[in-house]
C-alpha cells in the first residue's frame, strides 16, 4: 500500500508486533482498516538482518520469553507447512565472570551464578511491599551485587537504581528462552505477511475532536472511528504526534514514568575452528561499577556471539559514535579468553536504537513509583484511541510476545464496543 484509504473503521498507527497483531485481528471480524507505519519496513523492534554474517541475525527482539505461557510460541509449535519454526531451546548460563581485575575461578562463578537466583527471589518479594522502590534498594548483600546489579538493565533496559521493582516483580516468568531459527523477525514479517501497510508515512496529528477520528500522516489524512496507537513511549514523550484535545494530564504522567530504555547488540563473528566458548556459555565482563556486558556465544550451534550492553552505559557509548560499544566487547573477550581468542573475530556488527528516530530506545521500564503507568498508558481514549505495545503490559512489557498480546486486546475492545464477536481462531492467532 503506497496511499492510505480517506477514510476506514479503523487506523493502526505503527506495523511493529502490536500494530500487525492488532490489524490481523480487526480484519479477521471484517472492518476495513489502514496501517500506517513511518518507517520504511515493517517490524518495529522486531528485524532480522541476513545480509551481516553468515547466518540471520535479529537486531532487536530474538526471544520467545516465558515460552511456556508465550501465545507466539504456540505459533512456532505448528509445523512448519502450518507457520511454525525450527525453535532453539538449549539455555544460556554463567560460564565466564570477569570482574574486579580478574576471572573468577569455577567456584566463585557457581556463587555468581546462586546470586543471580538470589537477587531475583527478592525482587519478587520486594514488589510485593507496599512501597515501590528502586531496584538497588533491595538487592542482597554480596560482593557479587555490584556485577550483578547490571543484569537489572539488560532485562529492563534501565539501571537498577531508576527501575520500579513493583514493576519487576510483575512480570510473568515462565519456563522456556526459545530461538528461531532464521530470525524471529524473519519470522514475524511472514506471520504477518499479508497486512497492507502504508510506509514512509508517518502519522503528526490525531485530531477526535469530532464524531470522526482524523489521523494526519505525510501522505494524506484518514477519516475513522477508531485507533489503534502502537508507537513507543519514546515517539509519544518526544511529541511526535500531536493530539486534539490534548492528551490528559494523567496520560502524560505515564508516558514520563515509562522510559525508553536501552538495550544495544554487538554481533561478533569468530572462525569457525574457534572453540572456546560454545553454545550455552553466558559470559559477563565488568570494569570498575558502570561499565558491563554480557556476552553469549553459539547461537544455534554456530560462530555468532553476541555481546549486550544496556542502561546509561549503553547510552554513553552510542553516544561516543560507531564501533565503542563493539571494541568494550572486544576487550571483553580478551579478557576472559586471551588475546588470541580476540583475533579470530572476523566480522563485527552492532545496533544503535536510541539513535532510532521511530523507537529512541528499546523498550520501556518503569520509574521508582511508577509500576501503575502501564494501565494507565494502556486505558482507551473514550471509544476513540486505544493504546497497544509492549508498555502497555504490566506483566509482559518489554517482549515480542508482550507487545503481539497488546494489540490483540486493543482490537478486542474495538470489537467490544462495536458489539462484535471475535471470530474463532486457533490458540494463539
Amino acid at each position: 500500500m503506497t496511499v492510505p484509504p480517506a477514510s476506514v473503521d479503523v487506523v493502526v498507527v505503527g506495523a511493529g508486533v502490536a500494530g500487525l497483531s492488532a490489524a490481523r485481528a480487526l480484519l479477521d471480524a471484517g472492518l476495513s482498516i489502514a496501517v500506517v507505519e513511518a518507517a520504511d519496513r515493517t517490524g518495529g523492534r522486531c528485524v532480522t538482518d541476513a545480509t551481516i554474517f553468515d547466518q540471520p541475525f535479529d537486531l532487536g527482539g530474538s526471544w520467545l520469553h516465558s515460552a511456556a505461557i508465550n501465545p507466539l510460541a504456540r505459533l512456532a509449535e505448528r509445523p512448519l507447512d502450518g507457520g511454525g519454526a525450527i525453535l532453539h531451546k538449549a539455555p544460556w548460563d554463567w560460564a565466564s565472570v570477569f570482574t574486579d581485575g580478574r576471572r573468577l575461578s569455577g567456584a566463585e562463578t557457581a556463587d555468581y551464578r546462586q546470586y543471580q537466583q538470589e537477587m531475583e527471589a527478592a525482587l519478587q518479594r520486594a514488589g510485593a511491599d507496599k512501597a515501590d522502590c528502586p531496584v538497588d534498594a533491595v538487592l542482597p548483600p554480596s560482593q557479587w551485587q555490584r556485577t550483578a546489579r547490571h543484569w537489572v538493565a539488560q532485562m529492563q533496559g534501565g539501571d537498577a537504581d531508576v527501575v520500579s521493582v513493583r514493576d519487576v516483580a510483575r512480570y510473568a516468568e515462565a519456563p522456556g528462552d526459545w530461538l528461531v531459527q532464521g530470525g524471529l523477525g524473519a519470522w514475524i514479517g511472514n506471520l504477518f505477511f499479508d497486512i497492507p501497510v502504508c510506509l514512509n508515512c508517518p502519522v503528526t496529528r490525531i485530531d477526535h475532536t469530532d464524531e470522526q477520528t482524523r489521523v494526519v500522516t505525510a501522505r494524506g489524512d484518514i477519516q475513522c472511528r477508531q485507533t489503534v496507537l502502537t508507537v513507543s513511549t519514546g515517539v509519544l514523550a518526544a511529541e511526535h504526534i500531536m493530539f486534539d484535545p490534548p492528551l490528559s494530564d494523567a496520560k502524560i504522567a505515564a508516558i514520563r514514568q515509562l522510559p525508553m530504555g536501552l538495550l544495544n547488540k554487538v554481533g561478533l563473528a569468530f572462525d569457525p575452528d574457534w572453540s572456546d566458548a560454545g553454545q550455552g556459555h553466558r559470559a559477563d565482563y565488568a570494569v570498575g561499577d558502570d561499565q558491563y556486558c554480557t556476552i553469549e556465544f553459539g547461537a544455534f550451534g554456530g560462530n555468532i556471539a553476541t555481546g549486550f550492553v544496556a542502561g546509561r552505559f549503553a547510552d554513553q557509548l552510542e553516544a561516543a559514535g560507531p564501533s565503542a560499544a563493539t571494541d568494550f566487547c572486544l576487550q571483553a573477550v580478551e579478557q576472559l579468553f586471551g588475546s588470541a581468542a580476540r583475533q579470530r573475530i572476523i566480522r563485527t556488527f552492532e545496533t544503535a536504537w536510541r539513535s532510532n528516530h521511530h523507537t529512541r530506545g528499546s523498550y520501556s521500564y518503569a520509574r521508582p513509583g511508577g509500576a501503575d503507568a502501564r494501565s494507565e498508558l494502556a486505558q482507551p481514549i473514550g471509544d476513540r484511541i486505544f493504546f497497544a505495545g509492549e508498555a502497555t503490559m504490566t506483566d509482559a512489557y518489554a517482549t515480542v510476545h508482550g507487545a503481539y498480546q497488546s494489540g490483540r486486546i486493543a482490537a478486542g475492545r474495538i470489537m467490544a464496543l462495536r458489539g462484535m464477536a471475535p471470530r474463532v481462531q486457533p490458540p494463539g492467532v
